[in-house]
């Protein structure tokens, strides 16, 4: 939001993306991966978390093997099914991951606070409004 209720702008928000992509602009992990990773952390089931984002089980899982092929380690944990049936849990370097991300997305959202506000201010100026 540009301002306080009442002013111009009011209504108008900044918006952005984040995504970790190869030096040859080739996507590792995006907003969708991220998502499955959040989600797969909290139903440790890989067929849910596709199921809950709409995608396909096997592209859930062609976006993880791709993920961990880029970053060297293994996000989960997998069982085979059985009685119990089988599980995809996220693995301890898996849930690190999601924790720092998490971490970056809440100091991003904190600095990009201050910047549209700058951002906001100078739209004012140029509108004459300051």
């Amino acid at each position: 939001m540009a301002g306080h209720k009442g002013q111009p702008y009011y209504d108008i928000f900044l918006r952005y993306e984040m995504w970790l992509e190869s030096v040859g602009k080739e996507p590792v992990l995006d907003a969708e991966g991220f998502a499955l990773l959040l989600d797969l952390e909290q139903t440790g089931s890989l067929t849910a978390s596709a199921r809950n984002l709409g995608m396909s089980y096997r592209k859930a899982w062609g976006m993880l093997h791709d993920v961990e092929k880029h970053l060297g380690f293994d996000l989960t944990e997998k069982r085979r099914g059985g009685a119990a049936g089988g599980r995809t849990v996220l693995s301890e370097k898996g849930r690190q991951l999601v924790r720092a991300y998490n971490s970056l997305r809440h100091e991003t959202d904190i600095a990009m606070k201050s910047i549209a506000k700058v951002f906001f201010n100078r739209i004012n100026e140029i509108n004459g409004l300051k």
